[in-house]
């Protein structure tokens, strides 16, 4: 196995989950090149990725793919996102292998398929893995274990953390006051007042900093004003030129609180701990969706499961994440624990 073809051309969070099954099969096969097909925004980030050799792009001129693929001579491909496009793409190329999850019915189209349904219990980026680990037992390979951090960028932490301007022994909170997405939004007031009580609650100097995405600064904005009116130490995070830089700063912080699941698992990449919220829904999202950090690295918190109340992140019981986070900030971040830091 010299080449492998790895497709996830869609959103920058769903490729972001992969970096998990892309290290295994890295570890596994230290000497094979594996070559990733991406959308267009998801580049700069892929080529960023320590577990890809080389990153195609999807132009939308589906000629040139196929032809730019057959050119390749991979070896194998795994189909992350199948569809009946990416089908047509490969097949020019005759790839010996083709992988594909049992998600749709192209799958039928393929020699080769693996269970990759939601199961319960098992995360998006855990069955991501799974697919590999079949992919690895098919061509006798031994599965290696899942080692974190993804992206170690401990080398320039120290860069990172004087970019948002770490002080002494402060302890860098990033918080996301964006969206959820389908999960809905957590109230600025909330989440701000969150942010007090934490740091009222914990033993540490804390420095926050508030991150945001294009119209997102507005909330931002209104976050650091609420949190200043307290006398907390807050900023406003300044503007990166693009979404790897952004991802790799983020081995500056020592939490990252946010109620979207796209910078969780940015943060989640360097084994950042996270405190996340998730939608109340008995698909239990805070699972599906939990972030790339270890699981004494990950707290999860839902309003009450339900039609009426599972988007409502005003329902969170903020007091409980409060003492929570302050508790898991001053056990981690305590002298006898800084080697696990």
């Amino acid at each position: 196995m010299k080449k492998i073809l790895y497709v996830r051309h869609d959103k920058i969070g769903d490729f972001t989950t992969k970096w998990p099954a892309l290290s295994m099969l890295k570890q596994a096969i230290p000497s094979v090149k594996i070559d990733v097909f991406v959308a267009p925004v998801v580049k700069s980030f892929a080529e960023a990725c320590p577990h890809v050799d080389n990153v195609l792009i999807d132009t939308g001129d589906d000629d040139a793919i196929a032809q730019l693929i057959k050119e390749q001579g991979y070896d194998a491909a795994i189909v992350s996102l199948s569809q009946y496009r990416v089908y047509k793409l490969l097949k020019p190329a005759n790839i010996p292998y083709k992988l594909v999850p049992t998600l749709n019915w192209y799958q039928y189209l393929y020699k080769h398929r693996t269970n990759a349904q939601y199961q319960k219990g098992i995360s998006v980026w855990r069955r991501a893995c799974n697919v590999v680990e079949y992919f690895l037992k098919q061509h006798n390979y031994d599965i290696p274990e899942v080692k974190r951090p993804f992206w170690d960028m401990s080398s320039k932490k120290a860069h990172w953390q004087d970019y948002y301007n770490k002080q002494g022994d402060e302890k860098l909170i990033f918080a996301h006051p964006g969206t959820g997405g389908s999960s809905g939004g957590v109230p600025v007031e909330s989440f701000s007042n969150l942010l007090i009580d934490i740091n009222d609650r914990t033993k540490l100097d804390c420095r926050f900093v508030i991150t945001y995405s294009g119209e997102e600064e507005v909330l931002a904005q209104e976050m650091v004003e609420l949190l200043s009116k307290k006398g907390i130490k807050v900023e406003k995070a300044k503007p990166l030129p693009s979404l790897s830089e952004f991802a790799e700063s983020l081995v500056a912080a020592d939490m990252f609180i946010a109620g979207s699941t796209g910078p969780l698992h940015l943060a989640g990449l360097h084994n950042v701990p996270t405190v996340g919220f998730y939608a109340g829904r008995r698909s239990a999202p805070h699972i599906r969706w939990q972030s790339l950090s270890a699981d004494d690295r990950r707290l999860a918190y839902t309003p009450p499961v339900g039609k009426r109340t599972g988007r409502n992140m005003a329902l969170i019981d903020f007091e409980k994440v409060a003492t929570e986070s302050a508790q898991f900030l001053d056990t981690f971040y305590s002298k006898d624990n800084q080697s696990a830091s």
